[in-house]
Formats: C-alpha cells, structure tokens, sequence
C-alpha cells in the first residue's frame, strides 16, 4: 500500500488470510463454525464408539444421545457382543379390504436395495425389525398399522383391518450349511377406523 501521497493521512491495512480473504469477513466466520462443527463431530463419533464400560463412554453417552440417534450414527456394542441376535427377521403387515381381499404389503427390506437405496432405507429395516417386533414396543402398533392403512387406502375399497406380522428364522451355526426354516407369527391386528385413513 502506498502511504506516500497523503503523509497525514494513515490508513490501517486490513490483515489478509493466506487464500486472500479478510480474516474479519463473514468467510472467515462461516469457517470457524464449520471448523467447530466438524471437530464436535468427530469427538461425538470417536467417544460413542468407545466400548460401554469405560467411564468417558459413560459419560459422554449421557450427554450426546439425543444427537447421536437424531443424527443416525449411533451405533451400540451389544450388536457384537456379548450375544449378537441369531435371527434373520422380515416384517410385513396383512391388509384386508372392505371386500374380503388381502394385500401383504412388506416393510423395506434393504439386503434387496441396491446400495444407494440400501442406505436411505436402512432406518426402516431397524425400526421394524429391530423395534417395532418387540413387545416390550407394543405402545406403537396401533400407530404402526395405522401409518400401514394410509399408505394401502383405496377410497373405493378401503382397508378394514390390518394385522402386524413376524417372520423369522434362526441363522444356522457357521459350517452347518443347511438353512432353518422360516416360522411366521401374528402379533397385533388392528381394525381400521374412518378416520385413520385421512
């Protein structure tokens, strides 16, 4: 900068970044909130993938479990270790019409996605398979099989009953080379309403 032209007159030179960019402009602070947001994602996800007995995971699980589920990274230890489930599971629901037809409509079954779709659908295989079939969840199959009415509504024959069903198979002990059977269970039924198709 060249002062030589007023002598009196100092002009304060603003400080540049190495890229060039003011270090006091509005690039410079939407950096500072990436950079921050990054380094917490990386510390939430070192920290939660640390083994459940150690004291940090203790206490740092406590405080970043709503963010961790909201965000759909946590991940638990007790899909290892110490009894991984044993179970290959599909869900699906029986919808009967007002006519007396049925309709097997099946929750996502992403192992036969394509691997874009496969990681968009992921969360509903776990909600079904890993949430909703349990019935310590029982809370939320009315609302599971309402949800399932809306999607398989026909104005002029609409649902008029749907019922949640379990199917399942022991995953058979490595080498055995033989596949188990498939068992299948109803565990709700639920009689549509009017007004749950709206």
């Amino acid at each position: 900068m060249d002062l030589t032209r007023d002598p009196n007159h100092e002009i304060a030179e603003v400080p540049e970044s190495r890229s060039g960019t003011s270090l006091y402009g509005p690039g410079r602070f939407k950096r500072t909130v990436i950079s921050a947001f990054l380094l917490f994602y990386i510390v939430a996800v070192v920290s939660w993938s640390m083994p459940p007995s150690t004291l940090l995971f203790i206490d740092i699980s406590k405080k970043l479990n709503t963010y961790m589920r909201w965000a759909g990274v946590a991940q638990f230890w007790a899909m290892f270790a110490p009894q991984p489930l044993n179970l290959n599971i599909r869900m699906e629901a029986e919808v009967t019409y007002r006519d007396g037809h049925k309709n097997i409509w099946r929750f996502p079954d992403p192992p036969s996605f394509g691997y874009f779709r496969r990681y968009f659908e992921e969360r509903y295989r776990k909600f079904s398979a890993d949430n909703l079939r349990e019935d310590r969840n029982a809370a939320i199959w009315p609302d599971a099989a309402r949800y399932i009415a809306r999607l398989n509504n026909d104005p002029g024959n609409p649902p008029v009953t749907v019922k949640l069903v379990r199917n399942w198979s022991e995953i058979a002990p490595p080498g055995s080379h033989k596949a188990e059977p498939w068992h299948q269970a109803v565990f709700f039924t639920y009689p549509v309403k009017p007004g749950d198709l709206q």
